[in-house]
């Protein structure tokens, strides 16, 4: 009989091929830790350069205002030492700044008094100092001819202005409705001699200060007008100006105190929109700011697990419908039901403990008007 032939059989090609197919797993996985490893390392380097830059600016605004104060320091010197060009220059870079110095106003001020009084001064005669001393004068003369004009010039300060004509300046611009200007020429004034014209000084001063006051409350410069609305009323009853401040102040306050103390700021702008009727105020609808100071306090009270006065808040948040909102509505109306399925569970909780407290501690407080 013949034999069929046997057949041989190479398993070499498969377990190539499944050597290949470990190899490309093995290097995706590979790749996939590698990509894995360059997000956790980009998004590190990229918190710390978020944390270096937080770092930078706030060292450059503390550097700013070291250098801003050094050169306030500086500007009195140069006033006094008569070099009004360097001082005038000082200034004029401080009022760039980013951050403006508080001591500005206080330098403009006297700077501008410094100015006007270089500007006012009369020069001396050339008689003074052309005449020569007789020859026979012995040396000891010299003293005492000397010591006047040292002096001279610090006898009276006024002597060297012109007053009524800076007066007429001021009423000038007042006329002109150039309140800051007549603000600074009469303080100016007052500066040089407190007592020329005392009433007409100080009535024109309380019309420009109380018209630029109302200016700036139009225009939403609230701090400024403050400041201006109390010098005035140094001077007098300023009238209008009462409602205005105290409107102010409020507003202030809430913007201030809306992330610090949501419940102040709620006060506040509540007493705006109820109590005043205020629908629109400098940067808006009241009734944003209002929602927004009410979702603050809400969100505050179930941080703290007070979830039922923090639905209180919620729903007060929710009905308030400004025409514009910095509050996001479906947000609100989630954490709105989070807190009322929270506060029913307490109630439940606070039900159920009630209801399992013993009869005698039930019994131990007597009735009124019985002994216990």
């Amino acid at each position: 009989m013949k034999s069929q032939g046997v057949q041989i059989v190479s398993y070499a090609q498969p377990r190539r091929r499944r050597r290949g197919l470990t190899c490309l797993l093995w290097g995706l996985g590979a790749g996939f830790c590698l990509l894995v490893a360059s997000l956790i390392v980009s998004g590190a380097v990229y918190a710390g350069w978020n944390t270096g830059l937080a770092t930078a600016r706030a060292e450059s605004t503390a550097a700013i205002l070291d250098y801003a104060r050094q050169q306030c320091d500086r500007v009195p010197a140069d006033l006094l030492g008569g070099n009004l060009r360097l001082a005038q220059s000082r200034l004029e870079h401080l009022a760039k700044l980013r951050q403006t110095p508080d001591c500005l106003p206080l330098m403009a001020s006297t700077a501008t008094v410094v100015f006007l009084l270089s500007a006012s001064s009369p020069t001396p005669p050339a008689t003074e100092t052309a005449t020569p001393f007789p020859p026979t004068a012995p040396p000891a003369t010299l003293t005492p001819t000397r010591a006047p004009t040292a002096t001279a010039p610090s006898v009276d300060i006024a002597a060297g202005f012109d007053l009524p004509a800076l007066l007429a300046e001021a009423q000038g611009a007042v006329r002109q409705r150039d309140y800051p200007a007549a603000i600074d020429t009469l303080d100016a004034i007052i500066s040089i001699d407190g007592d020329f014209q005392r009433e007409s000084v100080q009535r024109l001063m309380m019309e420009a200060l109380t018209a630029q006051a109302l200016a700036l409350y139009r225009s939403g410069r609230l701090s400024e007008a403050i400041v201006l609305t109390d010098r005035a009323e140094e001077l007098g009853n300023i009238d209008e100006l009462y409602h205005e401040r105290y409107i102010a102040l409020l507003y202030l306050a809430g913007q201030r105190y809306k992330t610090s103390n949501p419940a102040e700021a709620v006060r506040n702008f509540s007493s705006l929109y109820h109590e005043f009727g205020l629908r629109e105020y400098v940067n808006g609808p009241i009734a944003a700011d209002l929602q927004e100071a009410h979702r603050n306090y809400a969100m505050a009270l179930a941080l703290q697990g007070d979830h039922c006065p923090a639905q209180g808040q919620f729903e007060a948040a929710r009905q308030l419908n400004p025409a514009f909102s910095r509050v996001n509505l479906a947000d609100l109306t989630a954490r709105l039901n989070q807190s009322i399925e929270a506060c029913q569970s307490q109630r439940g909780e606070t039900a159920s403990s009630a209801g399992a407290a013993p009869p005698a501690t039930r019994q131990a407080i007597a009735p009124v008007g019985q002994a216990g």
